[in-house]
């Protein structure tokens, strides 16, 4: 099955720039292309031409951009897989597998190029993002200067546990408040604001982690404070994109970010009530 993969894959890549291709155990033509039925082949590839098999094929069948006719004395073994093209059947063929017949109108067309665009999309996306976590914690620590050396480096040692529950209640409150504002039109701009917020705590809190995984590397007692974020974000990024795990690790990164940020709000207010 990798190899059917593969080979389609080449062939739509390559399937308008050659005119016409057929590979087989002793055959290669231009133009169309026939397997005699005192002929036994291993693989026939067909692309811009039409194919005629009426001998036997030990391998699969690909006829790119092109009809495919089976005669009665037509043996085939593997997959037949069939591209803009149809396929034909005498009485008396023997086939061992399936049969895949792609046909490249224009419905077809407009599916790929839109499935096409969303996978593009989703793509750059994707890389955004990744960047966006490897430099917004750099440019916070390089920026902050003082205040936010300080803001890191207080929660070096700081419970995970605790930030991680203070993080989750936190997650509740904002998630029922923005519930109750979605309900008013009035409290749409309130709960930008709140996203915002959110988007800030979040970023502050990836640059303390992202110092935190980088301060675990061996060596980086000797590294500037912002190459330490640097190589953190890089390895928070880099696991986050693992299918499943990166969501999870992303979901875990995210409430020990409010959890963070929750203990530093309440802890500037008691200092404040002091």
């Amino acid at each position: 099955m990798r190899k059917l993969t593969y080979t389609i894959c080449f062939f739509m890549l390559f399937m308008l720039l050659i005119p016409g291709m057929a590979s087989a155990k002793s055959i290669f033509e231009h133009q169309n292309t026939t397997v005699p039925a005192v002929q036994t082949v291993d693989d026939v590839y067909v692309i811009g031409g039409d194919a005629d098999v009426y001998g036997q094929v030990q391998g699969i069948v690909v006829v790119i951009n092109g009809n495919l006719h089976l005669g009665s004395t037509a043996k085939i073994t593997g997959v037949i897989v069939v591209i803009g093209g149809k396929v034909d059947q005498d009485p008396g063929v023997a086939l061992g597998d399936d049969i895949y017949d792609i046909s490249l109108d224009n419905a077809t067309q407009n599916s790929f190029l839109i499935g096409g665009g969303l996978v593009l999309s989703l793509w750059v996306l994707q890389l955004a993002g990744n960047l966006l976590m490897v430099l917004v914690p750099v440019l916070i620590r390089a920026l902050g200067k003082k205040k936010i050396i300080a803001f890191t480096e207080r929660y070096q040692r700081e419970s995970v546990g605790r930030l991680l529950y203070a993080g989750f209640l936190s997650g509740l409150v904002i998630a029922a408040l923005s519930a109750l504002l979605l309900v008013t039109v009035i409290g749409i701009p309130i709960l930008i604001l709140i996203l915002l917020a959110l988007l800030v705590a979040l970023a502050m809190g990836m640059t303390v982690i992202s110092y935190r995984i980088g301060d675990m590397i061996k060596g980086s007692e000797q590294m500037p404070d912002w190459l330490k974020v640097l190589i953190g974000a890089s390895i928070l990024t880099a696991f986050s994109s693992i299918p499943l795990i990166g969501w999870i690790l992303l979901l875990v990164a995210g409430l020990l970010s409010l959890g963070i940020c929750t203990q530093w709000i309440a802890g500037n207010r008691k200092r404040k009530k002091a």
